[in-house]
């Protein structure tokens, strides 16, 4: 697990309750019963190309909340990588990330290992250094301190230390403590043309074992989790209340520049932002619609992706323990 002083946690804490403005996260602050707001999108890249030519789209981007979480989906490379599947970012990315509102990483997924264990302990260092909460691939996770609140986020993902099919080893990772709110964060889930669709059922990407991922969130759950949000699919899937937790099943992509993009220009990008009670349950969320252009989020007014994840959630999971009453909200059914 990655420690980060003290004194650091709380400037971060005061610089995110300063400027974390905005209506999403003042609406929950002001919300009875809401203890923190996690605001979530999925697969982060931004590659020296993007850094060039969208670097005016990108600085538009605005995050707000307590725990602004992204999937890093990749290393700190300099010079980038030769091979474009090795999904190498400029050092320059990470300022841009910060001016974007990001405070929290995780590195447990398929690409930061590309270049070896050197180079994805250098990208947390870096990482951890400019103030950001980063969760690894293996441990009991990062804790963040957030208004006398411990936060711990854990990072799940396929083939690493913490591995999503390994389901008998989640309680003891977990490990949960009195006082406290745990997030997992989850690489797992298949690619294929239908990866929208959950089927309660182990997923692959050709041969390898991507997870059961309704099995795995569930007993994360049981075992004392709090939230559990999931990417890999590289496109949106539906919501889950399990317990009264929340189960984002696949954030898709956000800003994310990468080889294969074009077999997933069909899906939306988007943002949710989760709050939860003090106990740690779901209470409600806003979620921001994106189309994804060039590898970069553009605001879509005419929210495609909250229809849809209203869609899958309420065809593909049966959940009419949610509904969405409209301009991106999510609120339990009372």
């Amino acid at each position: 697990m990655v420690r980060i002083p003290v004194a650091k946690l709380r400037l971060a804490t005061l610089i995110f309750v300063i400027v974390g403005g905005g209506p999403a996260s003042l609406n929950a602050l002001t919300q009875k019963n809401v203890r923190l707001t996690v605001t979530a999108v999925g697969d982060v890249r931004i590659t020296g190309r993007l850094a060039r030519s969208q670097l005016d789209q990108i600085r538009k981007i605005k995050l707000r909340g307590d725990i602004v979480f992204g999937n890093f989906e990749g290393i700190l490379c300099e010079p980038p990588a030769a091979d474009p599947w090795k999904f190498s970012m400029p050092l320059q990315s990470v300022a841009l990330l910060r001016h974007m509102g990001f405070n929290t990483f995780s590195l447990a997924n398929n690409h930061s290992m590309d270049l070896g264990i050197e180079c994805c302990q250098k990208t947390l260092s870096l990482l951890v250094q400019s103030g950001f909460w980063v969760a690894g691939r293996d441990g009991h996770g990062i804790v963040a301190g957030i208004r006398n609140l411990r936060v711990r986020i854990i990072g799940f993902s396929f083939g690493g230390g913490n591995d999503v099919n390994d389901l008998d080893a989640i309680p003891a990772i977990i490990g949960r403590k009195e006082n406290e709110i745990i997030i997992v964060s989850a690489h797992m889930g298949g690619e294929n043309p239908a990866a929208h669709w959950i089927r309660n059922a182990m997923e692959y990407f050709g041969d390898e074992k991507r997870g059961d991922v309704v099995h795995f969130s569930h007993r994360c759950i049981e075992a004392g989790a709090d939230l559990v949000l999931g990417h890999s699919p590289h496109v949106p899937r539906g919501l889950e209340l399990y317990r009264n937790k929340l189960i984002v099943y696949s954030l898709g992509n956000f800003l994310f520049d990468y080889p294969g993009a074009e077999r997933n220009a069909h899906a939306p990008g988007y943002s949710i932002s989760i709050h939860l009670d003090e106990n740690g349950d779901f209470s409600s969320a806003l979620i921001g619609s994106y189309d994804l252009q060039q590898g970069v989020p553009v605001s879509d007014g005419a929210r495609r992706a909250y229809r849809m994840i209203e869609d899958l959630t309420l065809r593909n999971l049966k959940q009419d323990s949610l509904v969405f009453p409209g301009r991106g909200v999510v609120q339990k059914r009372h």
